[in-house]
């Protein structure tokens, strides 16, 4: 919300000064989904974490259908099978930091998912999510480059890669420089991944008059729901600390 005196809007005020309040308004309403959906990734280890907002603290519980929060490595499975682990896994270390070696334990990780029957149902990571400028952020774009040049990342080689190029995704709202993840775009649904419901777009609401004082209040809102439904198919996660949580 931005305030202002009558004063000012009768003497001040300009249409352009206008739009300039409107556009942060709506940059602020933005922002908050983001920082929002940040932190659902950042804290996904957790159960639950604590959100600092303007109305204060508030908890904010990350379990699942399955009781589970979103980073686990025992996601229950309805056919009552082996527990199926999302967390970046080599087969013998948890949570590799991102390099060429972490990248294919993301895929082995995801290559190891199966469907409620308990089918092979490998997900296709194509896209990496970091925080934007980190060090992960940076590994990526030369993994990125070597892999489309056709030459073997991290290594002297030229004679190609069998691992697929992917998509970038860095976060400004992120806030751990080692942590990073990947899902399958393709699988994005209803069915799978982060949800982000929303029962109201962004708003810019009629200017509201305080009749005693007369002052100005130009006010934005929107109306949305965050959460998530079977992240453990199309997701896997690291801390890039070589641990579980």
């Amino acid at each position: 919300m931005f305030p202002m005196s009558y004063q000012v809007y009768k003497f001040g005020f300009t249409k352009r000064k206008l739009t300039n309040f409107t556009k942060q308004i709506l940059n602020a309403l933005n922002r908050k989904k983001e920082k929002l959906a940040a932190e659902r990734l950042t804290n996904g280890f957790s159960t639950a974490y604590n959100h600092v907002g303007l109305k204060g603290n508030k908890s904010i519980s990350l379990l699942g259908g399955d009781g589970i929060e979103p980073w686990n490595t025992a996601h229950t499975r309805e056919d009552g099978g082996t527990a199926m682990n999302n967390v970046v896994y080599d087969g013998t270390t948890y949570s590799l930091p991102f390099d060429y070696a972490g990248y294919k334990a993301a895929q082995r990780t995801a290559g190891l998912f199966v469907d409620p029957r308990g089918n092979p149902m490998p997900a296709n990571l194509d896209t990496l999510v970091c925080k934007k400028n980190s060090s992960v952020h940076f590994k990526a774009q030369e993994i990125l480059g070597a892999i489309k040049n056709g030459k073997i990342p991290e290594s002297n080689d030229n004679d190609g890669t069998a691992l697929p190029a992917f998509k970038i995704l860095a976060l400004d709202f992120l806030t751990k420089d080692a942590a990073w993840g990947m899902f399958d775009s393709s699988m994005v649904s209803d069915d799978y991944g982060f949800q982000h419901i929303e029962s109201e777009a962004n708003n810019i609401d009629p200017v509201n008059v305080v009749v005693k004082t007369r002052e100005m209040q130009v006010v934005g809102h929107t109306l949305f729901k965050e959460g998530f439904n079977d992240v453990a198919r199309m997701w896997v996660w690291s801390e890039g600390d070589g641990q579980t949580t």
